[in-house]
């Protein structure tokens, strides 16, 4: 395991772009989700604000029917009929244990993505799926302890062994979420964020995480198909937006606390910030 690397926010130049006079929706990238449930529809709502915000040509909901009729409610853009996508986003407010049509959908879309956002209840199908995409996943600790015990067996003692050995295991991206966030790459390459604001500390902003990412892999699929290895340098930039977003909020605020609904506000402007 390598020593982290420090991220400056000029990191986000090389992935965040304008959309050109030939671009088109699908040219701007279609990320799909798989999200929400009849207990945590807010995690669908959230996932797909943030990737909205953050630029992406479009958003396929392949969750609940329940779900995907409030998604529509809320960000009638979005399409809910099956098609074709550049990433996807699984997991984010699907409780376990899973039951059978949750983990359907969520294997579904994994068959159908080449790049995948994994966070919450989506992590439980590493420890019974054969194969999957190029994928991020996005643990809080208790999380990563978890999958680590699912994946890797044994104990480890803190958050930075368990995200080296699950993703040398499993040959994904670990974003561990926490004040101090870092991505572990498959082959033990580290990267730290800034300290973010403690107001990041809130409901929902891992769904925005998810959401974030979600739309940057989409947006840079052609990067990320022909260089595989760029993608937790993706991750990296996905969770630095998260972080200067949050920052942004709470600046808006007087230095104070902030909602999720501040943070996905906050996005387009850090993004038009550090346009490439």
């Amino acid at each position: 395991m390598s020593s982290p690397v420090r991220v400056e926010p000029d990191f986000l130049t090389d992935w965040v772009r304008a959309p050109g006079a030939k671009d088109h929706k699908y040219s701007r990238g279609v990320v799909g989700f798989a999200t929400g449930s009849a207990t945590y529809p807010g995690a669908a709502l959230i996932g797909i604000e943030a990737a909205l915000r953050t630029g992406v040509g479009m958003v396929r909901y392949f969750g609940p029917a329940e779900v995907a009729s409030m998604v529509v409610m809320s960000h009638p853009e979005v399409v809910v009929a099956p098609g074709a996508v550049d990433a996807c986003v699984v997991g984010s407010g699907v409780p376990t244990p899973l039951e059978t049509p949750d983990r359907d959908r969520m294997s579904e879309l994994l068959a159908l993505s080449p790049l995948a956002i994994v966070d919450a209840g989506g992590l439980d199908l590493f420890s019974s799926l054969d194969s999957f995409p190029p994928s991020i996943l996005t643990p809080h600790t208790k999380e990563l302890e978890k999958l680590y015990t699912q994946v890797c067996g044994g104990v480890a003692r803190d958050d930075a062994t368990r995200s080296a050995e699950v993703a040398a295991t499993l040959g994904v991206t670990v974003v561990a979420k926490g004040s101090l966030t870092t991505i572990t790459s498959p082959g033990g390459a580290v990267w730290e964020l800034p300290v973010a604001t403690p107001w990041l500390a809130t409901a929902g902003t891992g769904d925005a995480l998810a959401g974030i990412l979600g739309a940057l892999a989409a947006a840079n699929r052609d990067t990320v198909s022909a260089t595989p290895e760029a993608v937790p340098e993706l991750a990296v930039a996905g969770a630095l937006l998260h972080n200067l977003a949050a920052q942004k909020a709470s600046q808006r605020n007087g230095g104070g606390p902030i909602t999720v609904g501040d943070l996905c506000s906050a996005l387009p402007g850090v993004v038009g910030r550090y346009l490439g």
